[in-house]
């Protein structure tokens, strides 16, 4: 939801791994900094930047994919490919999420990037050729 605060949980170590779960987090090392920082949902940030058809949209949140994925109106804004991290714990949600909206994983990417999903909208994908 937008207009609220989360808690982020910082390793000022490794300054790439900071999330809103602290499990998650913990799992680096113990966490130097826990922040206040405010929410906005994806809907409101494209809406706020005039964008009404994104062509690429990037979703990586550790573990937070799920959230954020309900304050986006896929359907709405229908992007082309969509690259979201999919770690084990919420892996199935996002499967859920993009199947319930009608996108499919691209397979073509699976062999470089093992940590992250690519979707596309079905309608987009050609059929194979001969």
């Amino acid at each position: 939801m937008s207009n609220q605060t989360a808690k982020l949980y910082v390793l000022k170590r490794l300054s790439v791994v900071s999330s809103s779960n602290r499990e998650f987090v913990s799992g680096f090392g113990k966490p130097d900094e826990v922040r206040d920082v405010p929410t906005i949902t994806l809907n409101d940030v494209l809406k706020a930047e005039g964008i009404s058809h994104p062509d690429f949209v990037s979703i990586d949140i550790e573990l937070h994919e799920p959230h954020a994925l309900k304050g986006f109106d896929i359907d709405r804004f229908k992007p082309s490919l969509v690259c979201i991290e999919g770690l084990p714990p919420v892996r199935q949600d996002i499967l859920n999420y993009f199947a319930r909206h009608g996108y499919v994983l691209v397979g073509k990417y699976v062999w470089v990037d093992l940590m992250n999903f690519y979707f596309a909208p079905l309608e987009t994908m050609s059929a194979p050729q001969k």
